[in-house]
């Protein structure tokens, strides 16, 4: 077997760590492939040094004859036996190169819904490609968008615990952020982007701190909202209580610092910032939005929320912090729904079986043919 993967993203997001998890998990298992990118991107330089062949996309329009051209050449020359996109307009350039021509899957990680335009009809609704859901939560956009619920797969993304636990420098990071013992501190990582709605957690603070006047909360990440967090933290009284962190790498540490971890989310495709957070020991608060709830499931693993319900999220915030006994209930349930649904290894092998269906359903086809 040799995958030709498609990603048109320039940044590095969970999305393109999905993708460098899953191509190392398939080298390990043998499996041939390689890497359609945009130019010097992040991911394209991390699966070089993984050995793995990169072909940088000069023209990344999705709609650019040339484009689909250069893709079917390289296949054709490379000997690709199946292709897998990875983002949206990855789903267009494969849809529209190899669709009937080489096996397409698509991993679709968001739960937006799918527009109504001619273009994305066609590609949804092609019979030729198979399509892995993230979520439930994602699976069932799919179908409401007109996809054959048989040409839909889940598999959930996947994390590595071991980049999660252990942190170190919880007291040096919660004095660095003025937290007043015992706090708590609730912490937001994710980015600053209207569909994860950190605005939402800003207008839980005033709730939070009129019951509990030491609390914390920071928000690891960056984005379009970040001037907008802030002035609605003004506008609240709230900046004293609210620490605005920036991105960081040492994402351990900061997990290690947290008493509770808090995804506000109006749309989520799954959350892996939830499961690493899980996987470092931090019980979770989160709203009831896309896949969220297969990660978190209400009062067994965690607390869940109405979405854009801000005083619904400080009450699951305070009631989570107010019960010592629930918070030790809910980390030994997370850590285990992650170590047996949640790894980057159960999400290689995943992707791999829908491969190996995928590719005997088109030799049935072609032989039927």
């Amino acid at each position: 077997m040799k995958v030709l993967h498609i990603d048109t993203e320039k940044g590095f997001r969970g999305g393109e760590r999905q993708v460098l998890w899953l191509a190392r998990g398939l080298r390990s298992a043998g499996v041939e492939q390689g890497a359609a990118v945009r130019q010097r991107t992040e991911l394209g330089a991390a699966l070089q040094e993984e050995s793995i062949a990169v072909h940088e996309l000069r023209r990344h329009q999705t709609w650019h004859p040339r484009t689909v051209a250069g893709l079917r050449k390289l296949a054709r020359e490379n000997g690709y036996d199946i292709v897998h996109a990875h983002t949206g307009n990855a789903h267009t350039l494969a849809w529209r190169a190899f669709a009937g021509r080489v096996p397409v899957v698509v991993t679709r990680r968001v739960d937006f819904s799918i527009k109504s335009n001619p273009v994305s009809r066609r590609k949804y609704t092609d019979p030729a490609i198979r399509f892995i859901a993230i979520s439930n939560g994602v699976r069932e956009i799919l179908e409401r968008g007109g996809v054959d619920p048989s040409r839909i797969e889940i598999v959930p993304s996947g994390i590595d615990p071991e980049r999660v636990r252990d942190g170190a420098g919880r007291e040096a990071l919660r004095n660095a952020w003025g937290v007043k013992e015992p706090g708590p501190l609730v912490g937001f990582v994710g980015a600053f982007v209207d569909h994860k709605d950190p605005l939402n957690l800003i207008g839980a603070v005033p709730d939070i701190v009129a019951k509990l006047p030491d609390a914390k909360v920071v928000l690891i990440g960056k984005g379009e909202l970040r001037a907008a967090m802030e002035e609605r933290a003004r506008e609240l009284g709230a900046m004293e209580h609210v620490v605005f962190a920036g991105w960081r790498e040492d994402i351990a540490g900061c997990l290690a610092a947290l008493d509770v971890f808090a995804m506000p989310s109006r749309m989520e495709g799954l959350c892996t910032s939830l499961l690493d957070a899980q996987a470092a020991g931090v019980p979770c608060v989160a709203t009831r939005a896309g896949g969220i709830p297969d990660v978190i499931e209400h009062e067994k693993n965690g607390l869940l929320a109405a979405p854009r319900d801000s005083a619904a999220l400080a009450s699951a915030i305070m009631r989570m912090w107010n019960d010592a006994a629930m918070r030790e209930e809910f980390v030994a349930a997370g850590r285990d729904v992650v170590a047996r649904r949640f790894t980057k290894e159960s999400m290689v092998a995943g992707t791999l079986a829908v491969y190996e269906r995928t590719l005997r359903e088109w030799e049935g086809t072609r032989r039927r043919g």
